[in-house]
């Protein structure tokens, strides 16, 4: 058993040795690939991805009532009523009023592009939501959401017969963009670029059919080591040949 655990652990080590030797070998194509997917992903988010600006303002709707008791069950009921008034928020009913009053204002708007930008959400037995914008450009984003709310405030009382509708605060330009988040996005990127490269290593030393070790030839292909016959760097050969030349250019002349 512990001649066992031995070879294992021998053979666990020598896979790991063969990781890193890989990983020192092809450490190139991981630098170069992490630096391109990284500056790929900065190069977009600065010059390809439009900036998006943020806006929100929070609205809150209940019924008061008299009878104390009730007061409690109202709440809850009030509560859950939020997830309609999030459909009648998105629904042509309001959008297509929201779409004409942006046209008197300078935006030019359809309902569709307005639904697009506009997300609701609310805490959790809470009366209040939110309604956030995210749009081109800051004056935009705030005339959606406050053209929205002032809508909704109108038009809900005569949809659901709802008159206690309260706006709490009023949507503010955001001059600082939300989104792309650059260094977000340049550091997705240099995951994604060390994945890659990584990736592009393992699969370039499998193709490499050049054999570096002797027991490549012992072990694997099963054939004899007749001897090992040095490397000699290029430029040693090239000093090399150039004495030569000059040696021989030497003896020429002499023969003369």
């Amino acid at each position: 058993m512990n001649e066992a655990n031995s070879q294992q652990n021998s053979s666990n080590f020598l896979d790991i040795n063969k990781i890193l030797a890989v990983l020192r070998k092809r450490k190139k194509t991981i630098i170069i690939s992490t630096l391109v997917c990284a500056f790929l992903m900065l190069f977009m988010s600065v010059f390809v991805i439009s900036p998006k600006y943020s806006s929100s303002t929070d609205i809150l709707v209940n019924r008061k009532v008299d009878n104390q008791v009730n007061a409690q069950a109202q709440l809850q009921a009030d509560v859950q009523m939020i997830s309609t008034y999030k459909d009648i928020i998105t629904s042509p009913t309001i959008l297509n009023a929201v779409s004409t009053q942006l046209k008197n204002q300078g935006f030019n708007m359809t309902p569709a592009n307005i639904k697009s930008c506009i997300s609701i959400s609310n805490q959790q037995n809470s009366q209040v939501f939110t309604v956030a914008v995210k749009a081109k450009n800051p004056q935009l984003a705030a005339a959606i959401a406050n053209t929205t709310a002032n809508v909704f405030k109108v038009k809900v009382k005569k949809i659901m017969s709802v008159n206690n509708v309260s706006i709490l605060s009023k949507a503010e330009e955001n001059p600082k963009p939300v989104s792309p988040k650059v260094v977000l996005n340049t550091l997705i990127g240099l995951i994604v670029g060390c994945v890659l490269g990584l990736f592009l290593a393992f699969i370039f030393d499998s193709m490499d059919r050049t054999i570096t070790d002797e027991s490549f030839i012992t072990e694997e292909l099963e054939l004899n080591d007749l001897g090992i016959i040095n490397e000699i760097p290029a430029n040693k050969v090239k000093r090399m040949i150039s004495s030569k030349r000059i040696a021989s250019r030497g003896t020429r002349k002499r023969r003369v």
